[in-house]
Order: structure tokens, then C-alpha cells, then sequence
């Protein structure tokens, strides 16, 4: 590896998981950005192109050095990890296609590597939690069209606080499956949340519909006999959640026939990080909502014989 320039540039390259939805592991595990435009399908690094996106990401190839930064870039303002690039594998005669060919592409996809070396200090090392980028560091649409993107030197140590703040953090999986999975675990096993919960023995929570047209994620009571309802959200926790759960509750315990006592617990169970913003929490303690991290954990066994 050559020296490292002075003055390194600075690159956003995006990672379709839309079209393939294992590639940010696999980038992750084998320390690589990835772009595609085969030379076989006619695009070649030398001589003219009619195609305005191949010749951008040509153009960006060539201005690419050992030593720049990097970022893999995903859809809804997401990045994965920071790194330095290592060295460019993008010439026509080494096109190496991460996507295997197939009847539809007869060349394979994303074959033009750049290999870097991940920061494993910056961002979430599980390669299934990504960063959301908050609105002050995103890039412009300038900056996040086309697949390769020049960035100014002066985004990385925004983006890299960003990166490090853990309620940036988010599974890379899409929410609402998430939260559906998240709140029938919970339906099914509340001593989970707090030992001495139970579904409500009266009411079935699939059944109950708010009148504002809203629905809690689960409904459980405690040793009590009180009324708890559960909200169930994979991201980091805002005030908009805390008022959502408020509106639930202040519904339910309008309605006499669903809340005898008039007494009701909330509970919001968040994901992103353990450590939720100072304002979120105290604006959760002046309303008297509980707030509860979430971890997926799973294991597996061989069942072989």
C-alpha cells in the first residue's frame, strides 16, 4: 500500500440492499465497497460511454486514491461503516461479481471492488444494526444520487459522531416486521418485560381498537390488576412515540367500560440504544411512561443426531 495522500478525499458508495439484500454483510465481512456495470455489458473504463451513470462512477474510480475515506451509504439515510480504502480492484480485466451470474445477469453484479479497511472504532460492529444519519449530517440530494459520490472532507467528523452516538443505532431489517414480531413475543411472554405480567384476562388486545383508529401493540396488567399498555417501537425513543402511547393511554382510560379504576400504566419499549436522549427521558418521567430497552438475542443449537 502507497502512502497516505495529505489531503484524502472523502466517498459515499451505496449498497443496494433493496436488489440484494445480504450485500452490507457481505461488504462488512470481506472489508469491500462494491459497484457494478459490467465490462462484458459494454462498460469499460477507456473510451466513450452514452451512459451518463456509468460515466459518473467511472469518473469517480479514477479520482479514487489509497488512503481516501470511505462510507457505505444505504436507502432512508442510512450508513453502515466508515473506512479507508486500501486498494482499488476495478479494472475491467478483474471484474469479480459478488452476485453469482445468473439467466437475468449474465455477468453477475457488483463485480468492481474497492477494498478498504473498516474503522471498527466508529459505528455498531453487529453488521445487522446500521446508523440513521439525523438531519443535520445527512447528505444533500446532490450528495446521495448516483451510486459513487464525492463528499467535502468536512462531513466526516459530523457523520463520525453520528456514528458513534449508539441512539443513531437501528437494525438493519425493516421496522414493521420488527415491531409486529416484537409485540406478539410480548403478548405471548410479558413476565419478560416485568415478572408478575399477564395478558389481560379481559380484553384481547387484536380485538381492541382505538377510537382515533390506533392500536396497542399489546396489552398486558400487572400483580395488581392494573392495565398496562405496551407500544412497541425499533427505533431510539422521541417525544412523538411518548405522545403516542400518551393518547392510547388517555383513550383507554376514558372509556369506563375498559378501565373501571381509571388507573392505567404505559410502557415503551424501544430499540436503538439502553441510553435514550436526556429530554426524551424526562419528558417520559414528567408523564409517567415507562421506558424499556429491547435486545434481540437468538441462538442456535445442532439438532443433528
Amino acid at each position: 500500500m502507497t502512502d497516505i495522500v495529505d489531503a484524502p478525499g472523502f466517498w459515499r458508495v451505496h449498497c443496494h440492499i433493496g436488489h440484494h439484500p445480504g450485500q452490507w454483510q457481505f461488504w462488512y465481512r470481506e472489508q469491500i465497497c462494491a459497484v457494478g456495470y459490467p465490462p462484458g455489458a459494454g462498460y469499460t473504463l477507456q473510451g466513450s460511454s452514452k451512459d451518463q451513470s456509468w460515466s459518473g462512477v467511472r469518473n469517480a474510480l479514477a479520482r479514487m486514491r489509497e488512503g481516501d475515506w470511505i462510507v457505505a451509504s444505504m436507502p432512508d439515510h442510512r450508513v453502515g461503516r466508515l473506512g479507508r480504502i486500501f486498494r482499488l480492484a476495478v479494472d475491467d480485466a478483474v471484474w469479480d461479481p459478488i452476485v453469482p451470474p445468473r439467466k437475468d445477469l449474465p455477468h453477475g453484479e457488483n463485480g468492481r471492488c474497492i477494498l478498504v479497511r473498516w474503522d471498527l472504532g466508529v459505528g455498531p460492529v453487529d453488521p445487522s444494526v446500521v446508523v440513521t444519519l439525523p438531519k443535520s449530517v445527512r447528505f444533500s440530494p446532490g450528495e446521495v444520487r448516483a451510486t459513487i459520490r464525492a463528499i467535502p472532507i468536512g462531513k466526516l467528523e459530523p457523520i463520525r459522531a453520528a456514528m458513534r452516538d449508539e441512539r443513531n443505532w437501528a437494525p438493519i431489517i425493516g421496522a414493521f416486521a420488527m415491531e409486529t414480531a416484537l409485540s406478539d413475543y410480548i403478548a405471548l411472554h410479558p413476565d419478560q418485560l416485568e415478572p408478575g405480567l399477564i395478558s389481560h384476562t379481559g380484553l384481547n388486545v387484536r380485538e381492541l381498537a382505538m377510537p382515533d383508529r390506533g392500536r396497542i401493540d399489546a396489552l398486558l396488567q400487572d400483580r395488581a390488576g392494573t392495565p398496562v399498555i405496551v407500544e412497541c417501537k425499533q427505533h431510539a425513543p422521541s417525544t412523538v412515540d411518548v405522545d403516542q402511547l400518551l393518547r392510547y393511554r388517555n383513550l383507554f382510560a376514558a372509556n369506563t367500560d375498559w378501565c373501571p379504576e381509571g388507573r392505567v400504566r404505559s410502557i415503551l419499549v424501544h430499540g436503538g440504544a439502553s441510553r435514550v436522549p436526556a429530554a426524551v427521558a424526562e419528558y417520559a418521567r414528567r408523564n409517567d411512561v415507562e421506558l424499556v430497552f429491547h435486545q434481540l438475542r437468538v441462538s442456535f443449537t445442532s439438532s443433528g443426531a
